[in-house]
């Protein structure tokens, strides 16, 4: 009579069993919602650093540009433009810079220079970069 074990305990183990799988379940499911997580984190920052680096070499062209004026291309009132080797557009304005008066009081000529670098797949109407300086250069003869 004493001999036989107990009932209890064996309902007891498969639902210590079941619980187990259930534990592995939730846990694996944690894991792969981090995973996740993770990997939308990974994918984001790269594709942040690939736009960090295009935004750097669009501001190293632009100052480029910035510095040939005056040196090697004229600095006269116009739009030039063009497209550079990394693909990215770019425009220059030189425009006369003061009214009438001040241009014509000042000892040299004064001259707002405006680049402008653009992706070809971004909106074309916003560019990446825009820098803008102003030049001194010899005043024109009077006419």
């Amino acid at each position: 009579m004493l001999t036989q074990a107990p009932h209890s305990e064996e309902p007891a183990e498969r639902s210590e069993g079941g619980f187990a799988i259930l534990e592995m379940l939730v846990a694996l499911a944690i894991v792969a919602l981090a995973l996740g997580v993770l990997l939308a984190v990974l994918t984001d920052g790269i594709r942040r650093q690939g736009r960090a680096e295009r935004l750097a070499s669009a501001v190293l062209d632009a100052q480029s540009l910035l510095a040939r004026v005056g040196a090697d291309a004229p600095l006269r009132a116009g739009v030039t433009g063009g497209t550079l080797a990394n693909g990215l557009r770019w425009q220059l304005r030189v425009e006369p810079y003061g009214d009438g008066a001040d241009r014509k009081a000042w000892p040299a000529a004064a001259y707002r220079v405006l680049v402008e670098v653009m992706a070809e797949d971004d909106d074309p109407n916003v560019p990446l970069v825009r820098l803008a300086t102003l030049r001194l250069g010899p005043k024109e003869p009077q006419r």
